[in-house]
């Protein structure tokens, strides 16, 4: 049965909306920067913490930590399609313009050196989420500008990219080889677990959204690198990517 059950929702009005949640605060809107990034490592979310000066609560104990006045960075609150979904909405909902998903993934392409950074295009819904923003007919693609302006930051600081399909499934144990083998022979560059669902929620809500991942390890069938420590590169990439937060947040 497809995904959702209920086909014909996308036009109906929710029960109750991510505005009322955030509106519930005890002192009111919080003051969100126009863009803002989620990860999911810790590491990243300790660096962010030691450098940002503040923090400012959105709901239920998600707190954005203040890069600058134009980026901040959310963490700490899990993983998976479901909350990285609810996260973005409250995001949003409280002034967010552009979101950014700066986190690991898997590489499916053996020739992508492991230091250098994927920047994913669109992403093949292989969750549940999206289907309930979108039909499943419609593609759920990055904003071309923004992955253009993370290209640019990354590979001014020597950061070597790669664009193309990235795929999104919540199954993490049913990660089947037969699917490995032929989204990389389709081109596919990275797989994670959030990815369609933030794009879509940015579709639905008329927002902008890209992606960096840092590659956590290689799936590939024939030689599968398991528990690959790389997550120094996620520090590395931080700085290039607000600088293109902020210029991008500052030209539009």
């Amino acid at each position: 049965m497809p995904i959702p059950n209920f086909g014909d929702k996308y036009d109906a009005e929710a029960l109750f909306s991510p505005a009322e949640a955030v509106a519930e605060q005890d002192d009111g809107l919080p003051d969100v920067p126009p863009a803002v990034i989620l990860g999911f490592q810790d590491v990243l979310y300790e660096e962010v913490a030691d450098r940002a000066d503040d923090a400012v609560n959105v709901v239920r104990g998600q707190s954005v930590h203040l890069l600058n006045d134009d980026v901040g960075f959310i963490g700490d609150f899990g993983i998976g399609a479901p909350v990285t979904a609810i996260v973005t909405e409250n995001l949003l909902a409280a002034g967010a313009e552009v979101v950014c998903i700066l986190g690991g993934c898997g590489c499916l392409q053996r020739s992508i050196p492991s230091n250098d950074a994927i920047l994913p295009t669109r992403a093949i819904r292989d969750e549940g989420v999206s289907y309930h923003y979108l039909p499943p007919d419609e593609e759920v693609r990055a904003t071309p500008e923004l992955v253009d302006a993370l290209d640019a930051s990354l590979s001014d600081a020597g950061v070597d990219t790669h664009r193309g399909p990235t795929w999104t499934t919540s199954a993490y144990y049913r990660e089947t080889v037969p699917e490995i083998e032929r989204y990389a022979e389709e081109g596919v560059v990275s797989l994670g677990m959030e990815t369609a669902a933030m794009f879509a929620v940015a579709e639905y809500r008329d927002a902008d959204a890209a992606v960096v991942h840092e590659i956590g390890d290689h799936l590939t069938p024939d030689e599968w690198e398991s528990g690959v420590e790389r997550e120094e590169n996620l520090t590395e990439f931080l700085d290039p990517t607000v600088e293109a937060l902020r210029r991008y947040v500052d030209s539009n």
